[in-house]
């Protein structure tokens, strides 16, 4: 921009003028320019706010509202309100899923598999299909859980529901302990174990193929969840992070219903 169409800052710098850089916030930066209307006589006015705000992030190192103000979240495949389409396979959805399926045994020790929800609203139900049924009496527990918005592990049980291994099929649960409510394209994970050391398979999503943390040089070592190794057969409250380790063990087929 040529010096004289430079137009005088009447607010940028003079509400920050008495700060320091490595003391202003973005929400400070914020505020100032929120009233800011996209027009010609603001234009000086923007081109000063955004001066202040990437020399704070040079100082502090700190990108908040640069990062997030782009294209935000990511946005989920909608489920569709008919009754006839109100389910959803988080096994196999994106960006996570496939749609390679198999049948595998349940682990004792709980695993983690992160989903976008695709609606805002409570579960109706969960349904499992089950291929081999157990012998003796044997439950495949399923667990609710949210995210930590910073480092995006699993944390607090939000609702929990136990589905019956005894009989084959597609086994649909529609009792929780607690409410199973989510909000759409928020990021939640999916946690399961069996109840009993007893032998019983369900259909699977194979996750071996993935995205997740691992080596590059052999697929079948990439792991696409998580797991937890002093909790067998039990589904924590509070999901302890320093216990959690990356899997690559392949994810029943959960249908999720609103």
């Amino acid at each position: 921009m040529r010096r004289e169409d430079r137009k005088p800052a009447k607010r940028v710098f003079p509400l920050l003028q008495n700060l320091d850089l490595d003391n202003v916030t973005f929400s400070q930066v914020q505020s100032v320019g929120n009233p800011i209307s996209i027009e010609d006589m603001n234009e000086q006015e923007m081109l000063d706010l955004i001066v202040v705000n990437l020399a704070r992030l040079c100082v502090s190192g700190e990108w908040t509202g640069l990062l997030e103000a782009g294209g935000g979240a990511y946005s989920q495949t909608p489920v569709i309100s008919d009754s006839s389409y109100d389910t959803y396979d988080i096994s196999c959805a994106a960006p996570w899923g496939v749609i390679s399926k198999d049948t595998d045994g349940v682990d004792d020790e709980p695993c983690f598999y992160p989903f976008i929800a695709p609606k805002t609203g409570t579960l109706a139900a969960i349904t499992i299909g089950v291929t081999s049924a157990a012998a003796s009496t044997n439950l495949l527990q399923l667990g609710l859980y949210n995210a930590d918005s910073d480092t995006g592990v699993p944390t607090t049980l939000i609702a929990q529901c136990d589905i019956d291994l005894e009989s084959t099929g597609s086994i649909r649960q529609t009792s929780f302990t607690g409410t199973p409510s989510v909000t759409r394209n928020q990021l939640y994970w999916m946690g399961y174990c069996r109840s009993q050391a007893v032998a019983a398979t369900i259909r699977t999503s194979k996750q071996i193929y993935c995205p997740g943390p691992g080596p590059t040089n052999s697929v079948e070592d990439i792991k696409s969840h998580l797991e937890l190794q002093t909790s067998d057969r039990t589904l924590p409250s509070t999901v302890d992070e320093t216990d959690l380790q990356t899997t690559n063990s392949e994810t029943p087929v959960m249908l999720l219903e609103w």
